[in-house]
Order: structure tokens, then C-alpha cells, then sequence
């Protein structure tokens, strides 16, 4: 019987995973091989000097589709009200100067597209 119920009760627990397929394009031409740099809020938001790669939580390098994917776990989304935004972006390769960013709300369980334009 406990394990019937413990079976139902996962079943019932909300997915602790989501999705951001962040698309780099330049004149409308997709782009392979640039490196996206995924941050949180608290790093995005506290001053210029932390947008960097350094300061990255995560990277991704698009494929030939110019696509960049980034799998997140419950450690990536700091859920805060059950969602949270996080921030894309690229860089020149001085690693300081911003090329392209974008910002992408989301939840668990949710699978979401962004683009960036060079």
C-alpha cells in the first residue's frame, strides 16, 4: 500500500527540468558555432562589471541550426514565485563587450524560445 501511494505522489510532482533554445542570427542568417552565456538575475542585475563570461552560470555553443540549448535543473531556476528570468547573452571577443542579449522568464516544465540578433 506505501508504495502505491508514494508512486502516485512522484507521479503528481511537477517537472523540475525546462528548456531555453536561444537562436543567434546575424541579417537574418543563422549563426553556428557562437558561444551564449546564460545568467541569473542576481549576477545580470548587480552591475555592468559582472556581465561578462566569467560571471556566467552557463554556456552553450549554437549548432548549425544556430541554435544554442540550454537544459535547466532545479539549481538553474531559482524559483521565486514559480518562475524566474534569466538572461542570454553574447560577446565580442574582448569577452566585455555585449553583441546581442535577450531575457527569457520561465517555470518548470517549460520549454522556451528566444533570439538573439547580432
Amino acid at each position: 500500500m506505501a508504495a502505491v501511494l508514494s508512486l502516485s505522489f512522484v507521479g503528481c510532482t511537477p517537472s523540475t527540468k525546462a528548456t531555453v533554445n536561444v537562436k543567434v542570427t546575424k541579417l537574418g542568417i543563422a549563426q553556428s558555432g557562437v558561444s551564449v552565456y546564460m545568467f541569473d538575475a542576481s549576477s545580470w542585475n548587480q552591475s555592468e562589471s559582472f556581465r561578462t563570461p566569467f560571471y556566467k552560470d552557463k554556456v552553450s555553443v549554437t549548432g548549425d541550426d544556430g541554435i544554442a540549448v540550454f537544459e535547466l535543473n532545479r539549481g538553474d531556476l531559482e524559483l521565486i514565485d514559480s518562475q524566474t528570468t534569466l538572461y542570454f547573452a553574447t560577446f565580442a571577443s574582448d569577452n566585455k563587450t555585449i553583441t546581442g542579449q535577450t531575457a527569457v522568464t520561465i517555470k518548470s516544465g517549460d520549454t522556451k524560445e528566444a533570439t538573439i540578433r547580432l
